[in-house]
């Protein structure tokens, strides 16, 4: 679907999106929305950091756990 305009695998996907390419709409609304439900178990701590021990901030590799949560 998108190899006319060149994007071949998703590396090309990503890059076409993250340097917002001339393909870039083409690119965007190949990616099929989702939306996510609220975590099971709650957030705890919202107004705390997640280094501080609460849920907002920055995860990095902590990330693919929350979104099972909520999934």
């Amino acid at each position: 679907a998108l190899g006319k305009f060149g994007i071949i695998c998703i590396e090309d996907l990503i890059h076409e999106i993250m340097t917002v390419g001339p393909h870039f709409k083409e690119a965007n609304n190949f990616l099929w929305p989702f939306k996510l439900s609220a975590p099971s178990g709650g957030l705890k701590k919202k107004r705390n950091h997640y280094v501080e021990g609460g849920d907002a901030g920055n995860r990095e590799d902590k990330i693919n756990e929350l979104i099972r949560r909520m999934n």
